[in-house]
């Protein structure tokens, strides 16, 4: 099967308050971008459809990076609460849609590396295997971007307070397939986070990047 054949939806969690960074991190500029508004924009670059991004904490100003973007903004009035109840709140609006997706793909607002061409690799890959799950991974842990087969957005739709994706991931461990993307490494959480990756951007490109 062709990527092209399949119907994903987006879930970018853009909810949290970002207490860690002090700031609203959402609406960082990467590369004169809003962080927010350049993983919508490569969301839907990447033929996603609808894109759906779940916002809480000052979700005025986060909505207001995303004008002009074909994007469905859905609001989590307990995104306080966790991560989990922002992602069944971003569940429920695809399950809402008219359009009948095969999968979902679930992002942070907060990987400014990630590109166009990663969620194109991975929808590629998801293709091979659209029955299963794909995650990122971190030491072993998986971690978002990942895809679901809507035969877990009831499950997804069900997650409550701090309890998140990785639940699910960890529940379904043998339905998990594991995609190698080093972007996904890097999120921003602390300023230090994003004096990180300006260094990394304005620095030459070593062996270990290619």
């Amino acid at each position: 099967m062709s990527r092209r054949d399949l119907h994903v939806g987006a879930i970018i969690l853009a909810a949290g308050s970002a207490s860690r960074y002090g700031a609203l991190k959402q609406v960082i500029a990467i590369d004169g971008e809003p962080m927010v508004r350049r993983i919508a924009r490569n969301a839907l670059a990447a033929e996603l459809h609808p894109v759906v991004v779940v916002v809480g904490a000052q979700g005025d100003r986060v909505i207001d990076c995303l004008t002009n973007l074909d994007v469905v903004p859905v609001e989590n009035v307990e995104w306080a609460t966790g991560m989990g109840s922002s992602l069944a709140e971003g569940v429920k609006t695809l399950l809402a849609h008219p359009l009948p997706l095969h999968s979902l793909m679930v992002l942070l607002a907060d990987q400014p590396s990630i590109r166009l061409d990663d969620l194109e690799n991975m929808l590629d890959a998801h293709a091979k295997a659209p029955q299963r799950i794909l995650a990122c991974g971190r030491q072993g842990t998986p971690t978002p971007p990942c895809i679901f087969p809507m035969a877990y957005a009831q499950e997804l739709a069900a997650l409550q307070g701090p309890v998140g994706a990785r639940a699910l991931l960890q529940r379904h461990a043998s339905m998990v397939d594991a995609f190698d993307l080093p972007a996904a490494l890097l999120d921003i959480d602390e300023p230090a986070d994003y004096a990180a990756w300006e260094t990394r951007q304005n620095r030459p490109p070593t062996a270990e990047d290619l």
